[in-house]
């Protein structure tokens, strides 16, 4: 009998903990996650500012030797690139750029070179394209054995890009580098891995324009504000009840209203979470610098590491 109620006890405790922690984590953790297009900063700061951008295409494509059909394709998919970028700084930025059509050779002398042609287009910045590719890369192959003793092989291909850029002014060059960027795109039956024939990139024309058009805009993103989609937890449990009541109804100034409550709160711990709160929803409303405050804020108070994290993300 004295075994049993010891179980007995001991399983009472087991439970009572369980139950404690979960109540610790509901308590502590965040409990609501919101999803917004956030502005970035740049990653590099250009002095003085662009007042036109000259754009030139110095990869000689026919140079490569490609087959036709490849050539004709990638020369379409350079021309759209740069007059993508002509148009994305001149709309996101207020800067004007004008595009050279074609291939322009910059072979020898290139600082000379890129000075007349900044002074013949009356332009103060240059961006020049290096190098361009855009294929598809094998990154699995998985084997599956049937029940009747047969193996079937599926392959995973990515759609990548490598560009290579060089950024100019009047008197020098400024930074060179390659952008890659790939992303998942499709999974086809093979016969051997080894032996995959992946998929074509001039069969597959809008996903290549599209992920050249993702690649320039991680590129500008080195040097001017771009855009970045967000995922921030927000704290929304007991003391936070009209902050989770505001999001419900995506009324995020409401819900910053109600953070603001609560930012001085003798509980450290709550004031914290508070703060941080005010960071996610400055940070929705497009103003890092009083996101950052506030993490700075929530950290004096309380090591949270929501906001170390976050902290972390803008500081990069």
């Amino acid at each position: 009998m004295f075994g049993t109620v010891t179980c007995c006890k001991l399983n009472f405790m087991y439970r009572l903990a369980v139950l404690s922690m979960l109540l610790w984590v509901a308590c502590t953790a965040p409990n609501r996650i919101i999803s917004f297009t956030a502005k970035t900063k740049p990653v590099y700061s250009i002095d003085p500012l662009p007042q036109k951008i000259l754009l030139l295409n110095a990869n000689d494509i026919v140079a490569k030797k490609y087959r036709d059909s490849k050539e004709e394709l990638f020369i379409s998919l350079t021309d759209n690139l740069m007059n993508w970028i002509s148009q994305r700084v001149l709309e996101k930025e207020g800067i004007p750029a004008e595009v050279i059509k074609g291939y322009t050779s910059i072979t020898g002398n290139t600082d000379s070179i890129l000075k007349v042609l900044l002074s013949k287009y009356n332009a103060t910045h240059a961006i020049v394209l290096q190098s361009f590719d855009v294929y598809f890369d094998q990154t699995n192959v998985e084997v599956v054995k049937g029940s009747d003793g047969v193996k079937s092989r599926t392959a995973s291909y990515d759609i990548v890009t490598d560009i290579g850029y060089s950024l100019y002014s009047t008197s020098t060059l400024l930074k060179m580098m390659t952008v890659n960027r790939k992303k998942f795109h499709s999974n086809r039956s093979v016969v051997s891995g080894l032996l995959a024939a992946g998929p074509s990139v001039v069969l597959h024309r809008e996903d290549a324009r599209d992920m050249s058009i993702e690649n320039a805009q991680q590129y500008l993103n080195n040097f001017f504000s771009g855009e970045a989609n967000r995922q921030r937890p927000v704290f929304t449990g007991k003391g936070f009840e009209a902050v989770s009541a505001a999001i419900t109804k995506f009324e995020y100034d409401a819900a910053l209203t109600e953070s603001l409550r609560f930012i001085n709160d003798p509980d450290k711990e709550k004031a914290a979470k508070a703060c941080y709160n005010c960071a996610v929803f400055f940070e929705q409303k497009n103003q890092p610098d009083e996101a950052i405050k506030y993490l700075r804020q929530s950290l004096s108070l309380f090591n949270l590491q929501e906001a170390r994290w976050m902290l972390a993300s803008l500081a990069e």
